[in-house]
């Protein structure tokens, strides 16, 4: 196995986002979910993005249960992915639209997926990535919960031609586990490896990033 990916989400601020690439970060996740206590407005993003000459690539715009309009303005910023949550019974006519708006090669797919529930099928054709978070009934994400990883490590496995993000409760006293449980290929980590929500610990993300190399 390679090195995996990292995202580290809930940038809210330059010093967090330049430590997390010099770190090794491949991408940086930016919540646009009001109810998240690490919502950044745009502004903020495009002052982070100029100050930093961020490329869309390195850019995942974070939202729940999205509309149309929201997703066209997430276009015009030009984040390069777009991750979207919602409760996997959603209608998937709404999940089609936002396939349609985003296009399935720039859409991860976070679908709520209580314990003991398959993977909607359905969803599968609509994104090329899909994230696996941890299951929590009032939040999306965020929560410090860890995922199920025997679920994702079936989902990745059986479905093996999407890209698959493990997320949920990742930190550095964990991370070497969830990479041994899993053979996760991509990382998403947040709230562990922060002081408080969106401002992060740089010690923290130093042992992160630290404690994956020395697996590899």
């Amino acid at each position: 196995m390679h090195l995996p990916e990292v995202k580290v989400c809930g940038i809210t601020r330059i010093e967090d986002a330049e430590n997390a690439l010099n770190l090794g970060a491949s991408k940086l996740g930016f919540i646009l979910y009001n109810n998240s206590p690490r919502c950044i407005k745009f502004e903020d993003i495009l002052r982070i993005k100029d100050d930093l000459d961020l490329q869309p690539d390195k850019m995942v715009a974070v939202q729940v249960e999205p509309k149309p309009s929201e997703l066209n303005k997430i276009n015009e910023i030009g984040f390069g992915k777009v991750q979207l949550h919602f409760p996997y019974n959603l209608p998937i006519e709404s999940v089609i639209e936002w396939s349609d708006i985003i296009g399935p090669d720039r859409l991860w797919l976070a679908p709520k997926l209580p314990n003991g529930v398959s993977f909607p099928k359905s969803i599968l054709s609509l994104a090329e990535t899909f994230l696996i978070d941890a299951y929590c009934e009032d939040k999306f994400g965020g929560t410090g919960k860890v995922s199920n990883w025997e679920s994702f490590y079936n989902w990745k496995n059986e479905f093996n031609s999407k890209e698959w993000v493990l997320a949920g409760g990742l930190s550095p006293d964990n991370i070497i586990s969830a990479i041994n449980s899993t053979g996760a290929q991509f990382l998403d980590v947040n709230s562990g490896v922060e002081k408080i929500a969106g401002i992060k610990d740089y010690a923290k993300m130093t042992e992160f990033f630290s404690n994956i190399s020395s697996i590899f």
